[in-house]
């Protein structure tokens, strides 16, 4: 039987007399436990934590468990879940660049991703083939035995999992067994968590988190909204239609994708979401829970001005050095607004689309198309500054706002002395 590949065992399983068997029942328990997860929502790595626990509980002597599953995230590539004996289980996120590393291309999980059944390799055998860097670290730490399997989901897509021990002697054949009779329910275990993480993860990359939430809470009929308060955020880039005719297609979505970058980090550090990418606008709430007192409400405030002060910065930041083709800055524009707005589902009946609507929607777009005739970065509303005073606001006086009836008093935000000072710049 080559090194390489491992089969399945064929050998019979070990007598329940013979030492170090693994019980019929404790078989039982892990096995109930991985099919019955009675409508627990488990993330990953605790998935992955509570099934090496109670594989160690049942005799295995496990020592150490990888898993990675592929991520459908545009920027990442892989979910890695990380189990040691005597620790929580980890999760690390793998970017897409990942499988371009040297550490990858020299990995089993290549050589799994590639079609082979399994990798077996007992570490203290003398004319053991150590081919992949980890089998000698993993000998050095006084590991002996490592095997690993592929975990094939109902789609066909290939994953990793791999088993580590410390036990002397290596897995032996009854405990191999039990890993692989265990494989179809790990596999189906794991597809589940997986499958509503990934569900998340499209809904709120394309979404935002807020239409995220209320789709998989099931509310996704038509016309069905609610009325939320909200502090609402729009920024737009300065230049943006003649920039965009001086530049190659790839360029001009690369020069996008820097500003939205730039724009979108501060607003969900401080706790934004962003709704809607408008061409060259960023539509953004914070939303304000109807019990919110005065205090919690000017924290929110603060919060979402220091948000555009932040982006605002960092984009003045920018060099030509950064930036693609003949452009050689980035600005922009910004509007600040409290009010109330209509969060729902809207469209026809065969393409629908979860957004914000309202008279505050309308406002602060026209506050942010100011800021170009105020010669201001940052505008925000009366009823913006009133709940936060300690901003510093500048009033420019009473405006006309375009499909406002009632003139409003703008204020001028200050903006970051230093733009690198700006956290992210």
């Amino acid at each position: 039987m080559s090194e390489a590949e491992t089969l399945r065992p064929t050998a019979q399983r070990a007598s329940p007399d013979t030492p170090g068997a693994i019980p019929s029942w404790a078989r039982g328990e892990v096995a109930a436990w991985l099919a019955d997860h009675r409508g627990t929502d488990l993330p990953g790595e605790a998935v992955v934590g509570e099934l090496c626990d109670r594989l160690v509980a049942a005799g295995v002597p496990l020592a150490r468990c990888i898993v990675a599953l592929d991520d459908v995230h545009p920027q990442v590539g892989a979910r890695g879940f990380f189990w040691r004996r005597g620790a929580r289980a980890e999760l690390e996120l793998l970017p897409l660049t990942s499988r371009l590393s040297p550490d990858y291309q020299h990995s089993p999980i290549l050589v799994i991703h590639n079609g082979a059944s399994a990798i077996r390799r007992r570490l203290t055998d003398g004319g053991v083939a150590l081919d992949f860097p980890v089998l000698h670290e993993l000998r050095a730490a006084g590991f002996t035995d490592y095997m690993a399997m592929p975990l094939i989901f109902s789609d066909g897509q290939r994953h990793f999992i791999s088993w580590t021990t410390d036990a002397p002697g290596g897995f032996t054949v009854d405990t191999l067994t039990l890993l692989y009779d265990l494989m179809p329910l790990i596999c189906l275990r794991l597809e589940i968590a997986h499958g509503r993480i990934k569900t998340r993860t499209l809904l709120e990359t394309y979404l935002g988190q807020l239409a995220a939430t209320r789709i998989l809470a099931g509310r996704v009929r038509r016309s069905e909204g609610e009325t939320l308060r909200a502090v609402l955020m729009f920024a737009d880039m300065r230049g943006f239609t003649l920039d965009s005719g001086r530049l190659t297609p790839d360029d001009l979505i690369r020069l996008l994708n820097i500003f939205y970058d730039t724009i979108a980090d501060p607003i969900l550090r401080h706790g934004g979401d962003v709704v809607k990418l408008i061409g060259d606008g960023v539509l953004t709430i914070f939303p304000v829970e109807d019990e919110a007192d005065a205090a919690t409400l000017g924290a929110i405030v603060r919060h979402a001005a220091r948000a555009a002060q932040e982006a605002e910065a960092r984009l003045r930041a920018f060099t030509a050095e950064d930036l693609p083709g003949p452009i050689e800055r980035l600005r922009g524009g910004f509007g600040l607004e409290l009010g109330s707005v209509s969060f729902g589902n809207v469209g026809s009946a065969s393409r629908l689309d979860f957004t914000v609507i309202g008279p505050s929607v309308n406002e602060v777009v026209r506050l942010e198309s100011m800021t170009k005739i105020l010669g201001v970065p940052i505008l925000a509303s009366d009823r913006f500054c009133l709940a936060a005073p300690e901003l510093r606001a500048r009033s420019l006086g009473f405006h006309a706002l375009r499909g406002v009836p009632d003139l409003r008093e703008l204020h001028s935000l200050p903006i970051l002395s230093d733009p690198v000072a700006a956290p992210g710049a």
